[in-house]
């Protein structure tokens, strides 16, 4: 198979997306032991292939050195120099976690991929091909932004009535079941901030239902790309109160639901 073809073979961009998709939206929503991994083992099959389609000469060496470099990478030898990176602004988010080394074995099989014949080439006009070496490129930096986290453990005791059904509030406001609660994020955009909260709904008589912002737990606030994670960012959000939460809560979450304030008991 020509050099050519094998950028736009099926399981390689399948490999991309699940890669992007477990970093961006399922690491969040189902954060679990199998989308710590996931990731891992996307990577390691999609990053020496990557590496080949630049570099078709270098083959072995490009999984030999996909190989120790995500060892090194996953230990705590690279520590001083992701520190010197931080200290001048660019910033690199990562786990030490040994068990993340399992994902090794699937580079014999990334590399089998790669020699084989396997007729998974899709059709596509060449001129897609520095787009897809960019996504490619993001998916493999992107899944390492710096990230900074606090906690805040802060009650409220803000309670919204409204004319609606359960169904209509979950689904509007992206809420998620845990036991006898719900979990919601706040989205502060502007200062790349997520913030977990959690919200408690009840059925009431006349097709009213109760809206309790209930606590607001933690933050997380990541860096730009290629960036080190901005302080003031930071800064701000830890200095947010209750009433401020409340007060985005009523002004910008609760319009989502399309109710005016008729609705509001």
């Amino acid at each position: 198979m020509s050099n050519q073809k094998k950028h736009f073979r099926l399981i390689f961009i399948f490999s991309i997306f699940i890669l992007l998709l477990n970093d961006h939206f399922l690491k969040d929503l189902y954060g679990n032991y199998f989308t710590g991994k996931l990731s891992d083992f996307a990577g390691l099959f999609s990053f020496p292939y990557f590496l080949c389609l630049l570099f078709p000469n270098k083959i072995k060496f490009n999984y030999i050195f996909s190989g120790l470099f995500f060892i090194f990478w996953k230990s705590e030898l690279i520590e001083p120099l992701l520190n010197y990176f931080q200290s001048i602004g660019i910033g690199f988010n990562r786990t030490i976690d040994y068990s993340d080394l399992i994902a090794l074995t699937i580079l014999p099989i990334s590399y089998i991929y790669w020699h084989s014949n396997f007729n998974d080439f899709i059709n596509l006009n060449n001129t897609l091909k520095p787009i897809l070496i960019v996504v490619c490129i993001f998916s493999f930096v992107a899944t390492s932004l710096p990230k900074e986290q606090g906690s805040f453990n802060m009650k409220s005791d803000l309670e919204v009535r409204l004319k609606t059904d359960k169904k209509s509030v979950i689904s509007n406001l992206n809420l998620s079941k845990n036991k006898k609660i719900y979990d919601y994020k706040f989205k502060f955009p502007k200062y790349n901030a997520t913030i977990n909260a959690t919200v408690k709904l009840d059925s009431l008589e006349n097709g009213l239902v109760s809206i309790k912002l209930d606590s607001i737990l933690d933050f997380e606030v990541v860096s730009g790309f290629f960036a080190g994670i901005d302080k003031d960012d930071v800064e701000y959000i830890r200095k947010l109160k209750s009433k401020d939460f409340e007060k985005v809560f009523l002004e910008k979450e609760l319009p989502k639901l399309y109710l005016n304030t008729n609705n509001l008991k």
